[in-house]
Protein backbone atom coordinates (compact mmCIF):
# COMPACT_ATOMS: atom_id res chain seq x y z
CA UNK A 1 0.00 0.00 0.00
CA UNK A 2 1.11 3.55 -1.26
CA UNK A 3 1.75 6.04 1.74
CA UNK A 4 0.18 9.33 1.11
CA UNK A 5 2.39 12.08 1.48
CA UNK A 6 1.97 15.52 2.50
CA UNK A 7 1.59 19.11 0.90
CA UNK A 8 2.48 21.82 2.79
CA UNK A 9 2.01 25.26 2.07
CA UNK A 10 3.10 28.21 4.35
CA UNK A 11 2.74 32.17 4.10
CA UNK A 12 5.02 34.36 6.07
CA UNK A 13 3.02 37.59 6.36
CA UNK A 14 -0.38 38.26 4.52
CA UNK A 15 -2.06 41.41 5.26
CA UNK A 16 -2.18 43.71 2.11
CA UNK A 17 0.68 41.75 0.20
CA UNK A 18 -2.19 39.43 -1.14
CA UNK A 19 -2.54 42.26 -3.98
CA UNK A 20 1.57 42.30 -4.54
CA UNK A 21 3.04 41.04 -7.16
CA UNK A 22 5.77 39.16 -5.25
CA UNK A 23 2.84 37.61 -3.31
CA UNK A 24 2.37 33.71 -3.98
CA UNK A 25 -0.86 32.54 -2.72
CA UNK A 26 -1.97 29.54 -0.94
CA UNK A 27 -4.14 28.32 -3.43
CA UNK A 28 -1.66 29.07 -6.22
CA UNK A 29 0.80 27.00 -3.84
CA UNK A 30 -1.69 24.04 -3.31
CA UNK A 31 -2.64 23.63 -7.20
CA UNK A 32 1.25 23.48 -8.06
CA UNK A 33 1.68 20.76 -5.28
CA UNK A 34 -1.47 18.73 -6.79
CA UNK A 35 0.00 19.14 -10.04
CA UNK A 36 3.50 17.58 -9.15
CA UNK A 37 1.84 15.04 -7.32
CA UNK A 38 -0.39 14.01 -10.17
CA UNK A 39 2.51 13.73 -12.77
CA UNK A 40 4.33 11.45 -10.45
CA UNK A 41 1.12 9.21 -9.18
CA UNK A 42 1.56 10.59 -5.97
CA UNK A 43 -1.47 10.37 -3.11
CA UNK A 44 -1.13 14.10 -1.50
CA UNK A 45 -3.16 14.91 1.72
CA UNK A 46 -3.49 18.75 1.61
CA UNK A 47 -2.64 20.10 5.10
CA UNK A 48 -4.03 23.45 6.69
CA UNK A 49 -2.04 26.41 4.92
CA UNK A 50 0.46 27.89 7.23
CA UNK A 51 -0.09 31.36 7.36
CA UNK A 52 1.43 34.75 8.82
CA UNK A 53 4.36 32.30 9.88
CA UNK A 54 8.44 32.72 9.20
CA UNK A 55 10.41 30.21 7.53
CA UNK A 56 13.09 31.18 9.82
CA UNK A 57 11.94 28.96 12.29
CA UNK A 58 11.09 25.14 12.40
CA UNK A 59 8.83 25.17 15.28
CA UNK A 60 5.30 25.73 13.63
CA UNK A 61 2.24 23.97 14.30
CA UNK A 62 1.02 22.43 11.25
CA UNK A 63 4.98 21.46 10.26
CA UNK A 64 5.16 20.17 13.61
CA UNK A 65 2.28 17.95 12.87
CA UNK A 66 3.01 16.35 9.56
CA UNK A 67 6.61 16.04 11.12
CA UNK A 68 4.94 13.60 13.85
CA UNK A 69 2.40 11.98 11.40
CA UNK A 70 6.06 10.76 9.58
CA UNK A 71 7.24 9.68 12.40
CA UNK A 72 4.39 7.74 13.27
CA UNK A 73 4.70 6.22 9.29
CA UNK A 74 1.25 7.86 8.79
CA UNK A 75 2.63 9.69 5.64
CA UNK A 76 5.18 9.18 3.31
CA UNK A 77 7.13 12.42 2.43
CA UNK A 78 6.74 16.30 1.89
CA UNK A 79 5.99 17.62 -1.44
CA UNK A 80 6.34 22.18 -1.21
CA UNK A 81 5.51 24.83 -3.74
CA UNK A 82 9.52 26.16 -3.33
CA UNK A 83 12.13 24.87 -1.55
CA UNK A 84 12.19 28.49 0.46
CA UNK A 85 8.48 27.52 1.60
CA UNK A 86 10.04 24.65 3.49
CA UNK A 87 12.45 26.78 5.16
CA UNK A 88 14.68 29.75 5.17
CA UNK A 89 17.27 28.74 7.68
CA UNK A 90 19.87 26.73 6.92
CA UNK A 91 20.75 24.70 10.12
CA UNK A 92 16.72 24.05 10.64
CA UNK A 93 16.24 22.90 6.97
CA UNK A 94 19.77 20.22 7.49
CA UNK A 95 18.51 18.66 10.58
CA UNK A 96 14.87 18.75 9.54
CA UNK A 97 16.09 16.96 5.96
CA UNK A 98 18.02 14.48 7.73
CA UNK A 99 15.14 13.09 9.99
CA UNK A 100 13.45 12.95 7.34
CA UNK A 101 16.08 10.41 5.43
CA UNK A 102 16.20 8.29 8.46
CA UNK A 103 12.68 7.71 8.06
CA UNK A 104 12.44 7.18 4.44
CA UNK A 105 10.37 9.72 4.17
CA UNK A 106 10.09 12.03 0.27
CA UNK A 107 10.99 15.39 -0.06
CA UNK A 108 10.06 17.49 -3.18
CA UNK A 109 9.67 20.98 -4.31
CA UNK A 110 6.79 21.10 -6.84
CA UNK A 111 8.53 24.11 -9.03
CA UNK A 112 12.44 23.33 -8.87
CA UNK A 113 12.23 19.20 -10.27
CA UNK A 114 15.58 19.47 -11.63
CA UNK A 115 16.72 19.31 -8.13
CA UNK A 116 18.46 16.48 -7.04
CA UNK A 117 18.33 14.85 -3.37
CA UNK A 118 19.76 11.81 -3.97
CA UNK A 119 23.52 12.63 -4.32
CA UNK A 120 26.28 14.04 -3.16
CA UNK A 121 26.92 17.07 -5.39
CA UNK A 122 22.63 16.87 -5.38
CA UNK A 123 22.80 17.79 -1.47
CA UNK A 124 25.61 20.19 -1.63
CA UNK A 125 23.37 22.16 -4.27
CA UNK A 126 20.35 22.09 -1.77
CA UNK A 127 22.62 22.98 0.66
CA UNK A 128 23.76 26.17 -1.00
CA UNK A 129 20.13 26.77 -1.99
CA UNK A 130 19.14 27.12 1.88
CA UNK A 131 22.17 29.19 2.69
CA UNK A 132 20.77 31.26 -0.24
CA UNK A 133 17.32 31.52 1.10
CA UNK A 134 18.56 32.21 5.27
CA UNK A 135 20.52 35.19 3.40
CA UNK A 136 17.29 36.61 1.55
CA UNK A 137 15.49 36.01 4.95
CA UNK A 138 18.37 38.02 7.18
CA UNK A 139 18.20 40.66 4.87
CA UNK A 140 14.91 41.69 3.85
CA UNK A 141 14.76 41.73 8.02
CA UNK A 142 17.57 43.94 8.09
CA UNK A 143 15.78 45.97 5.19
CA UNK A 144 12.53 46.27 7.36
CA UNK A 145 14.42 47.13 10.47
CA UNK A 146 16.12 50.12 8.37
CA UNK A 147 12.87 51.34 7.15
CA UNK A 148 11.07 51.55 10.22
CA UNK A 149 13.96 53.32 12.11
CA UNK A 150 14.15 55.41 9.50
CA UNK A 151 10.18 56.22 9.86
CA UNK A 152 10.68 56.90 13.49
CA UNK A 153 13.40 59.27 13.27
CA UNK A 154 11.04 61.25 10.76
CA UNK A 155 8.77 61.05 13.51
CA UNK A 156 6.34 59.03 11.45
CA UNK A 157 4.38 56.53 13.74
CA UNK A 158 4.22 52.88 11.97
CA UNK A 159 1.98 51.24 13.91
CA UNK A 160 -1.39 50.16 11.92
CA UNK A 161 -3.47 51.32 14.45
CA UNK A 162 -4.74 54.66 15.28
CA UNK A 163 -4.91 56.28 18.66
CA UNK A 164 -7.59 58.05 20.49
CA UNK A 165 -6.58 61.52 20.34
CA UNK A 166 -4.78 61.92 16.98
CA UNK A 167 -5.09 61.96 13.50
CA UNK A 168 -2.70 61.29 10.76
CA UNK A 169 -1.18 64.62 8.88
CA UNK A 170 -0.69 65.06 5.49
CA UNK A 171 3.35 64.28 6.14
CA UNK A 172 2.28 61.23 8.05
CA UNK A 173 3.14 62.20 11.55
CA UNK A 174 0.40 62.52 14.18
CA UNK A 175 -1.36 65.62 14.94
CA UNK A 176 -3.66 66.08 17.87
CA UNK A 177 -7.13 66.04 16.75
CA UNK A 178 -11.14 67.10 18.59
CA UNK A 179 -10.30 63.48 20.88
CA UNK A 180 -7.18 65.29 22.15
CA UNK A 181 -9.06 67.28 25.47
CA UNK A 182 -10.53 63.61 26.41
CA UNK A 183 -7.43 61.96 26.32
CA UNK A 184 -5.66 64.48 28.33
CA UNK A 185 -8.72 64.41 31.11
CA UNK A 186 -8.38 60.69 30.89
CA UNK A 187 -4.90 61.15 32.08
CA UNK A 188 -5.90 63.61 35.11
CA UNK A 189 -8.46 61.19 36.24
CA UNK A 190 -6.16 58.51 36.66
CA UNK A 191 -3.70 61.03 37.92
CA UNK A 192 -6.24 61.91 40.53
CA UNK A 193 -6.78 58.15 41.38
CA UNK A 194 -10.17 57.35 39.64
CA UNK A 195 -10.52 53.50 39.13
CA UNK A 196 -9.93 51.90 35.50
CA UNK A 197 -13.77 50.67 36.04
CA UNK A 198 -14.63 54.54 36.82
CA UNK A 199 -12.50 55.54 33.42
CA UNK A 200 -14.08 53.00 31.53
CA UNK A 201 -17.40 53.93 32.13
CA UNK A 202 -16.75 57.26 31.51
CA UNK A 203 -14.78 56.55 28.37
CA UNK A 204 -17.21 55.13 26.90
CA UNK A 205 -19.62 58.09 27.13
CA UNK A 206 -16.88 60.80 26.43
CA UNK A 207 -15.76 58.88 23.35
CA UNK A 208 -17.33 56.00 22.08
CA UNK A 209 -15.47 53.54 19.78
CA UNK A 210 -16.54 53.62 16.34
CA UNK A 211 -16.67 50.75 15.70
CA UNK A 212 -19.46 50.28 18.21
CA UNK A 213 -17.16 47.75 20.73
CA UNK A 214 -16.84 49.31 24.49
CA UNK A 215 -13.95 50.12 26.25
CA UNK A 216 -13.28 47.99 28.63
CA UNK A 217 -10.52 48.31 31.73
CA UNK A 218 -7.86 46.23 29.65
CA UNK A 219 -8.36 48.44 26.70
CA UNK A 220 -8.31 51.97 28.99
CA UNK A 221 -5.45 50.40 30.98
CA UNK A 222 -3.35 49.63 27.80
CA UNK A 223 -4.04 52.72 26.60
CA UNK A 224 -2.77 55.07 29.25
CA UNK A 225 0.44 52.98 28.64
CA UNK A 226 1.24 53.88 25.26
CA UNK A 227 4.19 56.75 25.29
CA UNK A 228 2.87 57.65 22.46
CA UNK A 229 1.04 60.76 24.28
CA UNK A 230 4.38 61.51 25.31
CA UNK A 231 4.76 62.56 22.15
CA UNK A 232 7.31 59.51 21.00
CA UNK A 233 7.20 57.36 18.23
CA UNK A 234 8.82 54.22 18.53
CA UNK A 235 9.51 50.55 17.80
CA UNK A 236 10.68 47.96 20.79
CA UNK A 237 12.18 44.40 19.99
CA UNK A 238 13.89 41.90 21.33
CA UNK A 239 17.38 42.20 21.37
CA UNK A 240 19.27 39.95 18.68
CA UNK A 241 22.72 39.24 17.40
CA UNK A 242 22.70 42.43 15.52
CA UNK A 243 22.27 44.30 19.06
CA UNK A 244 19.05 45.64 17.64
CA UNK A 245 17.00 47.04 20.71
CA UNK A 246 14.54 50.14 21.00
CA UNK A 247 14.47 52.73 18.49
CA UNK A 248 12.68 55.80 19.94
CA UNK A 249 12.11 59.59 18.40
CA UNK A 250 10.91 61.07 21.90
CA UNK A 251 10.02 63.85 19.82
CA UNK A 252 8.27 63.01 16.90
CA UNK A 253 4.94 64.70 17.47
CA UNK A 254 3.10 67.32 19.84
CA UNK A 255 2.46 65.42 23.40
CA UNK A 256 -0.99 65.64 24.98
CA UNK A 257 0.36 64.72 28.55
CA UNK A 258 3.77 65.52 31.22
CA UNK A 259 5.89 62.94 31.70
CA UNK A 260 4.59 63.32 35.43
CA UNK A 261 0.88 62.91 34.21
CA UNK A 262 2.10 59.70 32.33
CA UNK A 263 3.56 58.02 35.44
CA UNK A 264 1.44 59.05 37.56
CA UNK A 265 -1.28 57.01 35.50
CA UNK A 266 1.12 53.80 35.71
CA UNK A 267 0.73 54.02 39.07
CA UNK A 268 -1.70 52.66 41.68
CA UNK A 269 -2.41 55.79 44.07
CA UNK A 270 -1.40 56.05 47.23
CA UNK A 271 -4.58 57.55 48.90
CA UNK A 272 -5.26 57.93 53.08
CA UNK A 273 -3.22 54.50 54.53
CA UNK A 274 -1.82 53.80 51.31
CA UNK A 275 -4.24 51.20 50.40
CA UNK A 276 -5.13 50.27 46.21
CA UNK A 277 -7.26 51.42 43.75
CA UNK A 278 -10.26 50.59 45.09
CA UNK A 279 -10.01 53.26 48.41
CA UNK A 280 -12.22 56.25 47.84
CA UNK A 281 -10.70 59.40 46.68
CA UNK A 282 -9.60 61.98 49.09
CA UNK A 283 -12.26 64.31 50.76
CA UNK A 284 -12.17 66.92 49.06
CA UNK A 285 -11.23 65.54 45.18
CA UNK A 286 -13.10 67.60 42.49
CA UNK A 287 -14.46 70.11 45.18
CA UNK A 288 -10.82 72.14 45.58
CA UNK A 289 -9.21 74.23 43.17
CA UNK A 290 -5.83 76.85 42.82
CA UNK A 291 -7.54 80.28 42.88
CA UNK A 292 -4.48 80.81 40.25
CA UNK A 293 -6.09 79.28 37.53
CA UNK A 294 -9.63 78.01 38.93
CA UNK A 295 -8.61 74.23 37.81
CA UNK A 296 -8.92 71.15 40.12
CA UNK A 297 -5.92 70.32 42.34
CA UNK A 298 -4.54 66.84 42.73
CA UNK A 299 -3.61 64.89 45.47
CA UNK A 300 0.38 64.18 46.11
CA UNK A 301 2.87 63.73 48.86
CA UNK A 302 5.12 65.75 50.24
CA UNK A 303 9.08 66.24 50.49
CA UNK A 304 7.99 64.37 54.65
CA UNK A 305 5.80 62.33 53.26
CA UNK A 306 2.59 64.71 54.13
CA UNK A 307 -0.58 64.39 51.76
CA UNK A 308 -0.94 67.48 49.47
CA UNK A 309 -3.60 69.15 47.51
CA UNK A 310 -1.46 70.95 44.88
CA UNK A 311 -2.37 72.88 41.24
CA UNK A 312 -1.01 71.35 38.24
CA UNK A 313 0.43 74.43 36.95
CA UNK A 314 0.77 73.29 33.01
CA UNK A 315 -2.91 73.48 32.03
CA UNK A 316 -4.48 73.00 27.80
CA UNK A 317 -4.30 76.59 27.96
CA UNK A 318 -1.20 77.68 29.77
CA UNK A 319 0.67 77.80 33.10
CA UNK A 320 -0.66 78.47 36.26
CA UNK A 321 0.37 81.90 37.45
CA UNK A 322 -0.08 81.32 40.61
CA UNK A 323 0.36 77.52 41.82
CA UNK A 324 -1.33 76.90 45.31
CA UNK A 325 -0.89 73.77 47.61
CA UNK A 326 -1.63 73.19 50.84
CA UNK A 327 -1.36 70.01 53.65
CA UNK A 328 -4.52 67.84 53.09
CA UNK A 329 -5.17 67.49 56.50
CA UNK A 330 -5.60 71.21 57.61
CA UNK A 331 -7.62 72.46 54.05
CA UNK A 332 -10.07 69.28 54.91
CA UNK A 333 -10.69 70.19 58.43
CA UNK A 334 -11.30 73.56 58.01
CA UNK A 335 -13.98 72.80 55.19
CA UNK A 336 -15.43 70.07 57.51
CA UNK A 337 -16.17 72.67 60.85
CA UNK A 338 -17.67 75.42 58.08
CA UNK A 339 -20.09 72.62 56.86
CA UNK A 340 -20.62 71.40 60.49
CA UNK A 341 -22.11 74.55 61.40
CA UNK A 342 -24.20 75.06 58.23
CA UNK A 343 -25.90 71.20 58.55
CA UNK A 344 -28.81 70.70 61.31
CA UNK A 345 -29.09 68.89 64.39
CA UNK A 346 -32.22 67.08 63.32
CA UNK A 347 -33.40 66.30 58.98
CA UNK A 348 -34.26 68.76 57.13
CA UNK A 349 -34.15 68.42 52.84
CA UNK A 350 -31.46 70.41 51.68
CA UNK A 351 -32.85 70.26 47.71
CA UNK A 352 -36.02 69.68 46.11
CA UNK A 353 -36.87 66.52 44.89
CA UNK A 354 -37.56 67.29 41.59
CA UNK A 355 -33.76 68.33 41.27
CA UNK A 356 -33.14 64.91 39.67
CA UNK A 357 -35.71 64.86 37.36
CA UNK A 358 -34.78 68.62 36.00
CA UNK A 359 -30.57 67.30 35.77
CA UNK A 360 -31.76 64.35 34.33
CA UNK A 361 -33.86 66.56 31.71
CA UNK A 362 -31.04 68.88 31.25
CA UNK A 363 -28.40 65.95 30.05
CA UNK A 364 -30.67 64.29 28.13
CA UNK A 365 -30.89 67.49 25.83
CA UNK A 366 -27.57 68.03 25.80
CA UNK A 367 -25.99 64.35 24.63
CA UNK A 368 -28.67 65.10 22.05
CA UNK A 369 -27.45 68.63 21.39
CA UNK A 370 -23.47 67.01 20.88
CA UNK A 371 -24.12 64.34 18.78
CA UNK A 372 -26.32 66.87 16.26
CA UNK A 373 -23.20 68.94 16.47
CA UNK A 374 -20.80 66.07 16.20
CA UNK A 375 -22.79 64.76 13.27
CA UNK A 376 -23.54 68.53 11.28
CA UNK A 377 -20.37 68.02 8.72
CA UNK A 378 -21.97 71.62 7.06
CA UNK A 379 -21.08 73.11 10.49
CA UNK A 380 -17.83 71.74 10.49
CA UNK A 381 -16.95 72.72 7.04
CA UNK A 382 -17.65 76.39 7.89
CA UNK A 383 -15.98 77.10 11.60
CA UNK A 384 -13.06 75.26 10.71
CA UNK A 385 -10.18 75.41 13.24
CA UNK A 386 -13.08 76.51 15.64
CA UNK A 387 -15.04 73.84 15.45
CA UNK A 388 -13.07 72.06 18.35
CA UNK A 389 -13.81 75.30 20.44
CA UNK A 390 -17.48 74.65 20.00
CA UNK A 391 -17.41 71.62 20.49
CA UNK A 392 -15.45 71.56 24.08
CA UNK A 393 -18.42 74.05 24.95
CA UNK A 394 -20.78 70.88 24.07
CA UNK A 395 -18.45 67.93 26.00
CA UNK A 396 -18.45 71.08 29.42
CA UNK A 397 -21.84 71.21 29.13
CA UNK A 398 -22.46 67.24 29.45
CA UNK A 399 -19.54 66.75 31.62
CA UNK A 400 -21.11 69.21 34.17
CA UNK A 401 -24.32 68.07 34.30
CA UNK A 402 -23.11 64.17 34.79
CA UNK A 403 -21.36 65.39 37.78
CA UNK A 404 -24.29 67.04 39.35
CA UNK A 405 -26.46 63.42 38.26
CA UNK A 406 -23.66 61.50 39.81
CA UNK A 407 -23.69 63.65 43.24
CA UNK A 408 -27.12 62.92 43.68
CA UNK A 409 -26.72 59.43 42.68
CA UNK A 410 -24.00 58.37 44.72
CA UNK A 411 -24.30 57.35 48.58
CA UNK A 412 -26.78 58.65 50.83
CA UNK A 413 -28.45 61.93 48.70
CA UNK A 414 -28.89 64.50 50.92
CA UNK A 415 -31.00 66.09 48.68
CA UNK A 416 -33.68 63.41 49.14
CA UNK A 417 -32.88 61.97 52.64
CA UNK A 418 -31.95 65.16 54.28
CA UNK A 419 -28.58 65.44 56.45
CA UNK A 420 -27.48 65.66 59.93
CA UNK A 421 -24.21 66.45 61.92
CA UNK A 422 -24.08 63.28 63.42
CA UNK A 423 -25.40 61.23 60.11
CA UNK A 424 -22.03 63.07 58.45
CA UNK A 425 -19.86 62.26 61.07
CA UNK A 426 -20.57 58.58 60.75
CA UNK A 427 -20.05 58.64 57.11
CA UNK A 428 -17.46 57.27 55.35
CA UNK A 429 -14.71 59.68 53.44
CA UNK A 430 -16.46 59.26 49.81
CA UNK A 431 -20.14 59.87 51.41
CA UNK A 432 -18.89 63.26 53.19
CA UNK A 433 -16.97 63.76 49.92
CA UNK A 434 -20.29 63.63 48.26
CA UNK A 435 -22.17 65.22 51.22
CA UNK A 436 -19.85 67.98 50.81
CA UNK A 437 -20.44 67.88 47.07
CA UNK A 438 -23.95 68.76 47.11
CA UNK A 439 -23.67 72.14 49.12
CA UNK A 440 -20.60 73.39 47.95
CA UNK A 441 -19.22 74.56 44.36
CA UNK A 442 -15.82 74.47 44.89
CA UNK A 443 -13.07 75.29 47.71
CA UNK A 444 -10.33 78.43 46.34
CA UNK A 445 -7.03 77.71 47.64
CA UNK A 446 -4.51 80.74 46.74
CA UNK A 447 -0.35 80.62 47.51
CA UNK A 448 0.75 81.49 51.19
CA UNK A 449 2.67 84.92 51.05
CA UNK A 450 4.48 83.05 53.64
CA UNK A 451 6.85 80.31 54.26
CA UNK A 452 7.76 78.10 56.83
CA UNK A 453 6.74 79.39 59.98
CA UNK A 454 5.53 82.61 58.46
CA UNK A 455 3.00 79.88 56.25
CA UNK A 456 -0.53 81.94 56.08
CA UNK A 457 -3.27 80.37 57.92
CA UNK A 458 -6.39 78.25 56.23
CA UNK A 459 -8.70 80.90 56.62
CA UNK A 460 -6.64 83.50 54.97
CA UNK A 461 -6.23 80.99 51.79
CA UNK A 462 -8.92 79.15 51.41
CA UNK A 463 -12.73 80.13 50.13
CA UNK A 464 -15.49 78.02 50.73
CA UNK A 465 -17.91 78.59 48.11
CA UNK A 466 -21.64 77.00 48.60
CA UNK A 467 -23.82 76.25 46.59
CA UNK A 468 -25.03 79.49 43.97
CA UNK A 469 -21.74 81.64 45.08
CA UNK A 470 -19.34 79.73 42.45
CA UNK A 471 -18.31 80.73 39.29
CA UNK A 472 -20.68 79.43 36.35
CA UNK A 473 -17.39 79.18 33.86
CA UNK A 474 -15.11 77.13 36.19
CA UNK A 475 -12.94 75.42 33.98
CA UNK A 476 -12.47 71.57 33.34
CA UNK A 477 -9.53 69.56 32.47
CA UNK A 478 -8.37 69.30 29.42
CA UNK A 479 -10.60 71.46 27.91
CA UNK A 480 -9.48 75.37 26.21
CA UNK A 481 -11.38 77.72 28.58
CA UNK A 482 -9.32 80.73 28.66
CA UNK A 483 -7.07 80.37 32.07
CA UNK A 484 -8.68 83.15 34.33
CA UNK A 485 -7.78 83.35 38.45
CA UNK A 486 -10.25 83.99 41.18
CA UNK A 487 -10.20 87.33 43.06
CA UNK A 488 -10.30 87.19 46.57
CA UNK A 489 -12.38 89.32 48.98
CA UNK A 490 -10.62 91.25 51.29
CA UNK A 491 -12.05 89.57 54.33
CA UNK A 492 -11.03 86.62 55.42
CA UNK A 493 -13.61 83.53 56.55
CA UNK A 494 -12.43 82.27 60.26
CA UNK A 495 -10.05 79.36 60.25
CA UNK A 496 -7.43 77.58 62.00
CA UNK A 497 -4.07 79.41 62.24
CA UNK A 498 -1.74 76.51 61.15
CA UNK A 499 -0.96 74.83 57.96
Amino acid sequence: MTIPVAGYVRVSRVGARDQSDGFISPDVQEKAIREYCARHGLEVVMQPHELNVSGGTMNRPVFNEVLDQIREGQLGGIIVYKLDRFARTLLGALTTLEELGRHNAAFASATEEQLDYVTPAGRAFVNMLFVFAQFVRETLTESWHETQRHAIEKGIHISPNGFLGYSKGANRRLVPNEDAPIVMELFDRRGDGETWSALTRWLNQAAPKPDGTLWTDTTVKNLCAKRVYRGEASRYVRQDKANRGAVINPDAHDALVTEEQWRAAQMTPRLYDGGKIDKPLPLLSGLIRCAGCRYSMSIGNGSKGERLYRCRRRHVTGVCPAPAQIIAEHIEQYVEELALAEIPETVRPITSSTERERIEAALNQAHADLEDFRKDHEARRKLGADWHSWLDTYLDAVSELEAELAQIDQGTNPAQLGLTRRAYLDGSVEERRDWLGGFTDCIMVRPSKGRGRNVDPVGRRARVLWRGEGPADLPRRATRNRLVSYVFEDEVEPGMAST
